[in-house]
């Protein structure tokens, strides 16, 4: 999944050389604490934010106010990338930028959540099953196999390791745990749980 297919192109925004008022309304408007800016080519500058322009007199150029973040992030990473660097930096917005370092929009926890929501299939109706795999090649398409030859369509699939093993999360396209439940059963397959999921 990249950043591309989950950034916010509706965000505060201005040219480096704009007045402190110009940036304030922009804030206003977006209700926001700071404001993206941009060169005469539209590459990123960096952000103004709205506790450095307190005193500032609202003619004056912002341009003295920019700060040039440590963090951003291209429209072809990863979201997963992004996420990272939330983590890693602390910041509450990233800036997104193309190759030649044009603004394509503004990243938030926001978008990354629903990017997680997605990536999980959170939002789509279906059966979701919890169940402990060993850390090898092959355990996982025993399982995917399973379903696969039953005409059940995986909707997401998540691992994480843990002490050797994976946790593995899979939602499927079903409506009924018990028969899901019953089928992994007869072969043999261990899980722990096994839930539907209304979606939204």
């Amino acid at each position: 999944m990249l950043v591309k297919n989950w950034l916010n192109d509706d965000f505060p925004s201005i040219s480096v050389k704009a007045t402190v008022q110009e940036a304030l309304n922009q804030m206003r408007k977006y209700r926001t604490d700071y404001c993206v800016t941009v060169d005469e080519e539209g590459r990123f500058a960096g952000f103004v934010y709205k506790n450095s322009l307190a005193n500032a007199d609202l003619e004056s150029s912002v341009e003295d106010y920019v700060v040039f973040p440590e963090f951003f992030t291209h429209e072809d990473s990863y979201i997963e990338e992004a996420a990272l660097t939330f983590r890693e930096s602390h910041e509450r917005c990233l800036a997104v930028v193309d190759s030649d370092m044009k603004v394509k929009g503004v990243i938030t926890l926001t978008e990354v959540l629903e990017a997680f929501v997605a990536i999980t299939a959170m939002d789509e109706p279906g059966v979701r099953i919890l169940l402990t795999l060993q850390d090898k090649p092959g355990e996982l398409k025993k399982v995917l196999d399973v379903f696969a030859l039953n005409s059940i369509n995986v909707l997401a699939v998540n691992t994480v390791k843990r002490d050797g093993f994976r946790s593995v999360s899979i939602k499927v396209d079903a409506s009924e745990p018990k028969q899901i439940e019953k089928l992994l059963k007869e072969l043999g397959i261990e899980f722990l749980k096994v839930v539907e999921e209304e979606g939204f």
